[in-house]
């Protein structure tokens, strides 16, 4: 089994490193041993027509003005299809060969941008545009198919004027979150169910495709967590909060949490998800990390994304957690300097999700 991860990251200089060159974005490990892949990044309309053969979907109108590029690169969230890695970006989910790692195209329409968690199946990608609180079905072409907005008060609309914006080219130049809920996490469960963790909310919002109603799913906490990248693995949700914690979210009301106090007449208390918290310590991983995003699972190891958050020298890690033993099993770490000497130019490299194939 291979891991494959997504990261993104920043330089210092504004000018020097706004060159068009392949950027590092993705790590495949293999065991321990760590390989890189590069790909480009085009932001500005201008750059889109230099890399037309790449794009599928709606290219840019040619009068649309440039505007500051920041120097970040890299990719958000992954997914893997029918052997077929697909990468969301600033503006574009990237479609990439599993094999050999060559990019096939950059889907791309008006209303991907800051793209954060994205899902994939046979028939749709599904990708939030953050800053509306708007969920976005695209086919493979990059034709947007649908697109739904969920306002504050849990009532979704279609906004008829959402689409005379190009989104992928409106910049955010701030840190910080975006809409009402800043959806990360997004999965459709069956053909019913869509599910997204919201980052102001610390809570999931999931929607019933089917009568198009949106409801809050809150997990029982009795710990402070700040919930961003989660993962759905046998009838349980695994998240990740950004402090260093893996929450385990279980919809069996029957199981009280194992740190609560077991009373007579907990059943009949009002709660919904029963969670159950790992935190990432000292005493857990030697160390505790300034920054937690991806997650997934299989066969009771956890794999998790730490570090690498904004002006820290420290660049993220991979860890491999025993959650039945709670234990660390594996880390690997991201080591800049094998990749590119200019390791004083980084300002940051975080990791930010993962796949396992």
């Amino acid at each position: 089994m291979k891991k494959i991860i997504s990261f993104v990251h920043g330089y210092h200089d504004l000018k020097k490193n706004l060159v068009d060159i392949k950027r590092p974005a993705l790590l495949e490990v293999i065991k321990k041993k760590v390989i890189t892949h590069n790909f480009f990044f085009p932001r500005n309309p201008e750059d889109f027509f230099k890399y037309k053969e790449f794009i599928s979907g709606s290219m840019p109108n040619k009068n649309l003005d440039n505007f500051n590029k920041l120097p970040r690169y890299g990719f958000t969230g992954i997914s893997y299809f029918k052997n077929r890695i697909f990468c969301g970006s600033w503006n574009g989910i990237y479609e990439i060969n599993a094999k050999n790692f060559k990019l096939k195209k950059i889907i791309s329409n008006k209303l991907m941008s800051d793209i954060h968690g994205i899902d994939v199946n046979r028939d749709y990608l599904i990708s939030v545009l953050t800053c509306k609180d708007t969920i976005v079905f695209t086919d493979f072409d990059g034709k947007i198919i649908n697109h739904f907005t969920i306002n504050k008060n849990l009532k979704i609309v279609k906004e008829k004027n959402i689409e005379k914006i190009d989104w992928r080219f409106v910049s955010k130049q701030f840190r910080g979150s975006t809409g009402f809920f800043h959806f990360n996490y997004v999965f459709q469960k069956n053909k019913t169910e869509l599910w997204l963790t919201s980052r102001n909310l610390n809570s999931f919002v999931v929607v019933n495709l089917k009568v198009m109603k949106a409801e809050l799913r809150m997990m029982n906490l009795y710990s402070p967590v700040l919930v961003h990248d989660g993962f759905h693995y046998k009838n349980k949700i695994y998240l990740t909060s950004i402090d260093g914690k893996i929450l385990i979210a279980n919809n069996n009301k029957n199981e009280v949490q194992k740190t609560a106090e077991k009373v007579r007449n907990y059943k009949i208390y009002n709660k919904d998800l029963n969670c159950e918290i790992i935190r990432l310590d000292k005493k857990l991983i030697g160390k505790d990390p300034n920054w937690c995003r991806g997650i997934k699972v299989k066969n009771n190891i956890a794999y998790v994304l730490i570090d690498g958050r904004y002006d820290t020298k420290l660049r993220f890690s991979l860890l491999e957690i025993d959650i039945k033993k709670k234990k660390l099993v594996n880390k690997v770490h991201y080591d800049w300097k094998k990749v590119e000497k200019k390791e004083k130019e980084i300002r940051y490299c975080s990791g930010f999700d993962l796949i396992t194939i």
